[in-house]
C-alpha cells in the first residue's frame, strides 16, 4: 500500500465518520462505532 492509498483511505475513513456524525447525531454514537466495527 502507497502513502498515497493509505492517505486516501484514512480521508475517506475520516469523512464517512463526519457524515455518520451529521446524520446520526442523535444516536448513541458508541452503538455506532459497534456496528462498524462488527463489519470488519
Amino acid at each position: 500500500m502507497t502513502s498515497q492509498t493509505r492517505d486516501t483511505l484514512a480521508l475517506f475513513s475520516i469523512a464517512a465518520v463526519a457524515i455518520l456524525v451529521v446524520l446520526y447525531a442523535d444516536v448513541d454514537l458508541s452503538a455506532i462505532f459497534l456496528h462498524l466495527l462488527a463489519r470488519f
